[in-house]
């Protein structure tokens, strides 16, 4: 009964925390309001966990809302994006520099956690990765997740100040469309869709495997006109509530003393990066055919689930978004993961040469 609680908590936190957001207009509610009310309450000592089943069933959900806003057109100006596909490896390796500079002259953290806290983005990932090596999970899930959290409070604030975006009639967007009856075998594949992210991740062990699958088949129903529609309001809303309470509970086990000492800066680097990538969408977009804001969230050094459900939310380009971010993941956590495998043999090696 207890684990029980403790599970629902969140969700019910989280929900709280989206109407009050939803309530006072604030920006992406579903999002931002479960996030910071489960991150306030894990960061008071409130004991909360959240099934990685629920996550990835939201994770799913959110693949296939991506994957809904690819068109025919979509698909044919896909070649078209090699420019801003390069600009943004580019910025990501530029990040990752920058970010393992300020870490090694200000946190004191071993080179490895260092590199692991680096990497923009990929968290699930990389803490599996730095569980192999003697490199410190906890205070990298720290730092990812206070730098995300700056990223994602600061991006509304980004496009509010250059006045891109009527940040008030985008805080009830995000998959909001109601469910019509008449095309129920529509929405019958979107769910089959959003079930077999979590089903074929367990055969095909691929990273982000349970947001991709569900992206790719909800794009290829969606390119070739197969369906027509959107996932119901409140499956689209209840999947940002549980994505938002999952940033939010990564704090539970720190204190305000531990964000203070070395989560503020990840928080100051977050902030950094996030006006680098607007200096970079702001230059772009005076030579590409783009608009600032799905630049702005290209060029976000964030994680995939997240910047595609703010381009869910924003209405910018959900499609264009998602793809560079999931391209960005796979190839910084693959170039990681072949440069580890080079140059430092994981602990399990060790272990099996000593035994």
């Amino acid at each position: 009964m207890k684990n029980s609680s403790t599970s629902f908590l969140p969700v019910l936190l989280g929900t709280l925390g989206a109407l009050v957001f939803y309530f006072f207009a604030l920006p992406l509610p579903w999002v931002l309001g479960s996030m910071t009310a489960c991150a306030v309450a894990s960061l008071s000592g409130l004991p909360m966990r959240l099934p990685a089943w629920w996550r990835a069933l939201a994770l799913a959900v959110l693949g296939v809302l991506l994957g809904g806003s690819f068109t025919a057109s979509t698909l044919q100006s896909l070649p078209d994006w090699w420019r801003t596909i390069s600009l943004m490896l580019l910025l990501s390796g530029f990040y990752l520099l920058f970010s393992n500079f300020v870490l090694a002259r200000w946190s004191g953290m071993t080179r490895l956690t260092r590199m692991f806290s680096a990497v923009p983005g990929g968290l699930a990932i990389l803490s599996a990765l730095s569980e192999l090596y003697d490199a410190d999970t906890r205070r990298i899930a720290l730092n990812h997740s206070a730098r995300l959290v700056s990223l994602l409070v600061l991006v509304p604030i980004v496009l509010s100040f250059v006045g891109e975006h009527d940040l008030q009639a985008s805080a009830a967007a995000g998959g909001l469309v109601a469910f019509e009856r008449a095309h129920l075998w529509q929405h019958g594949l979107l769910f089959l869709s959003a079930v077999a992210g979590p089903v074929l991740v367990r055969v095909i062990p691929f990273p982000l495997g349970v947001l991709l699958f569900p992206f790719l088949l909800s794009a290829l129903l969606h390119g070739t006109g197969v369906v027509e529609v959107q996932l119901p309001a409140v499956v689209a809303a209840t999947a940002q509530v549980v994505l938002g309470a999952s940033i939010g509970i990564r704090f539970a086990g720190y204190s305000w003393r531990d964000i203070f000492l070395d989560g503020w800066l990840s928080i100051a680097i977050g902030v950094l990066l996030a006006l680098m990538a607007a200096a970079a969408a702001w230059a772009a977009s005076l030579f590409l055919e783009i608009e600032f804001p799905v630049l702005l969230l290209i060029f976000m050094p964030g994680g995939a689930a997240e910047m595609g459900v703010m381009a869910i939310a924003l209405e910018a380009d959900p499609a264009m978004v998602a793809t560079h971010h999931i391209l960005r993941v796979l190839a910084v956590v693959g170039g990681l993961s072949l440069a580890l495998s080079w140059f430092l043999p994981a602990r399990s090696s060790f272990k099996k040469k000593q035994s």
